[in-house]
Parts: C-alpha cells; sequence; structure tokens
C-alpha cells in the first residue's frame, strides 16, 4: 500500500513538473536556466548528503570497533579484578577473626560479670530485708 502510494506520489510530481513547464510563462531559455540551477542544487544537496552519509557510516564504523575494544578489555581485566577483590576478601577475613574473637571473649566476659553482679545485687537486697 505505501509502495503504491509513494509510486502515485512520484507520477503525480513528475506529471505536475512536466505540465508546468509546458505552461510556464516563461521563455524556453529561461525555464531551462530556472531547471539547469535547480539540478545544480539538487545535484549538490545530494553530493552533500552521499558525503555526510559516507560520514556517518565511517562513525558507525568506528564506534563499532572502540565498542569491540572496550568489551575486551572488559573482559580481559574483570577476572583479574575479580581474583584481587577475593584476595583483599580473604585478607580481611584473615584479620578480622582474631578481633571478632577476642570481641565474643570479651563479650562472654562481660556476661559473666552481669551475672555475678546480679547475683551480687540480689543477695545484698534479701540480707538487707532479713
Amino acid at each position: 500500500m505505501i509502495k503504491n502510494f509513494f509510486k502515485g506520489l512520484l507520477f503525480g510530481a513528475c506529471a505536475g513538473s512536466v505540465g508546468g513547464l509546458l505552461w510556464a510563462p516563461r521563455s524556453g531559455k529561461q525555464t531551462q536556466q530556472l531547471v539547469k540551477e535547480y539540478l545544480d542544487e539538487v545535484s549538490d544537496s545530494l553530493d552533500e548528503a552521499t558525503d555526510s552519509a559516507k560520514e556517518l557510516q565511517q562513525s558507525v564504523k568506528n564506534f563499532g570497533k572502540e565498542m569491540s575494544h572496550t568489551q575486551k578489555t572488559i573482559q580481559e581485566t574483570i577476572p583479574s579484578v575479580m581474583a584481587s577483590l577475593q584476595k583483599d576478601i580473604e585478607a580481611f577475613k584473615f584479620q578480622a577473626e582474631p578481633r571478632i574473637d577476642r570481641v565474643n571473649e570479651q563479650a562472654q566476659e562481660l556476661q559473666t560479670h552481669i551475672a555475678d553482679f546480679t547475683e551480687e545485687v540480689a543477695e545484698n537486697s534479701t540480707q538487707k530485708s532479713s
């Protein structure tokens, strides 16, 4: 359907152009000069569009190459970064475990002192009551 629309549009444009040239209020030489100037402008515009399309194509190609290079760099870098992070985590655990053990021991000791203190307070309050 769209194909037929564009065919009709192209046919109508051609028919209108021919009709306009045939019934133009200018002389043939003037019309030829105007058509020549118009065609030169269209040709220049097409040349510019072609150059722009080539530049765009080259830019897209370069972008693709850079993306491929970036992806390759990332794929090469991630394993070493992961290994380095794993080593850092293991080193942290190695350093933290003794400290955590000491904190747990101190917490146990504090709980023992609190229990002893609670018992003393209970005994003192029982002795004062009597």
